[in-house]
């Protein structure tokens, strides 16, 4: 079982039009993007063609800010794009210096609405922060009832610590409140979170099958999950999927047309703990998964980026197909009973049982492998594809 999380809620409110002679005709949405400007239409009550504007030039902004985070370094405080304002991008930087390079670069990518603010603590101190604090809450929620989370608010140039609403913490725990409160100073926010999560794979006898709605469903020895991505290192071949799956099976087949299975291979290396959820599976036929680089069975992913919050992203499971909602938090840490994971990413999107191991894109990028969710009410977890792809050492196929 996952842990209790956050319950993120989204403030709704009216929004002027994005700017930015960049933007090009909704007509080049795909079928998930088109699903993404719907989600933010109805988020954040505006046209469904503000919606697809934004949705159109999210991978361009996103890609302004991984730019920045490179060039900047030390400079680079975080960056998120603001659905309040008409889904500009906000640069934070620690010098005021850097606020002429946020310019340059925003102005060569047609983004000349996006905004800089100078903070005191970059994106590398409050990842150290966040790190420091992960630690203490992995070692105090062990044996604990209801865990303690955290992440990483770029928004506010903070770290927040998330108390189980409503619940005792355990004397550890409050020792970790203390010690934040302590050291973190006001770099520290505390807050609480209510909605207990789970993993979303099937277990049992497929006990959530049917429908199959979209997406590569997998089925191992009594667990059914989904898989998108692919990946290869050297001339092996290998679907991605969340290391939860991987744990409770070690060989995999597919679903074929005809009804039967076909399968896949064997699991060759897996996380499901303290540094993420992510597995490999290596494929016996490559030709199984030609052509290459999509989210299957259609969407073309040519490259990978990081995560940042307001970002809308969308992820294509075997249970719910197509879903959408917006990035809330990045570097979070997650618990559960007996497991803490770090640097895992909230957002709203809605998922079920099965779900687990889709890939999460927007457009044409990939962000991530589909862990879970709340066990009410809507809202996904999924590990970052940049950490993934290190972690297990191969390289993302792209088309």
């Amino acid at each position: 079982m996952w842990s209790l999380i956050m319950s993120v809620g989204l403030t709704c409110a009216l929004a002027t039009p994005a700017v930015g002679s960049g933007d090009q005709g909704t007509s080049r949405l795909s079928a998930s993007q088109q699903a993404a400007a719907g989600q933010l239409a109805a988020d954040q009550h505006i046209s469904t063609q503000e919606a697809q504007r934004r949705v159109l030039r999210q991978e361009r902004l996103t890609g302004v800010a991984t730019a920045l985070r490179e060039r900047l370094g030390s400079r680079f405080a975080g960056a998120w794009i603001d659905q309040k304002h008409g889904g500009r991008l906000t640069v934070a930087v620690t010098r005021s210096t850097a606020t002429a390079l946020v310019e340059a670069r925003s102005a060569q990518a047609q983004a000349p609405d996006t905004t800089t603010v100078v903070v005191d603590r970059s994106l590398r101190q409050l990842d150290r922060m966040s790190a420091g604090l992960a630690h203490r809450i992995a070692a105090a929620n062990k044996g604990a009832a209801h865990g303690l989370q955290s992440a990483v608010v770029v928004q506010d140039n903070k770290v927040r610590l998330d108390l189980p609403r409503g619940k005792t913490l355990t004397p550890a725990q409050h020792a970790v409140v203390e010690w934040a409160k302590r050291t973190l100073g006001d770099g520290l926010e505390v807050s609480t979170y209510a909605h207990a999560s789970e993993p979303f794979y099937c277990g049992g006898q497929y006990s959530c099958d049917p429908p199959l709605r979209s997406g590569l469903a997998i089925y191992g020895t009594n667990v059914r999950c989904s898989s998108a991505f692919m990946a290869y290192s050297g001339s092996s071949y290998y679907m991605m999927t969340a290391g939860h799956c991987a744990e409770d099976s070690s060989y995999w087949e597919v679903p074929t047309y005809s009804y039967g299975y076909q399968g896949v291979g064997h699991v060759a290396d897996y996380t499901f703990g303290y540094y993420g959820d992510s597995a490999i599976v290596r494929v016996d036929d490559p030709g199984f998964w030609q052509p290459r680089g999509w989210v299957y069975p259609s969407t073309r992913i040519t490259n990978w980026d990081y995560d940042y919050v307001g970002q809308y992203v969308c992820k294509q499971g075997s249970t719910t197909g197509y879903t959408c909602g917006q990035i809330t938090e990045t570097n979070a840490t997650v618990s559960y009973p007996g497991r803490t994971l770090t640097g895992m990413t909230w957002s709203t999107a809605c998922d079920a049982p099965g779900d687990s191991g889709s890939g999460v894109y927007d457009g044409s990028t990939a962000h991530g492998i589909l862990s879970g969710g709340p066990n009410s009410g809507c809202g996904m977890i999924h590990e970052p594809i940049s950490r993934a792809l290190a972690d297990r050492g191969v390289t993302l196929l792209a088309g």
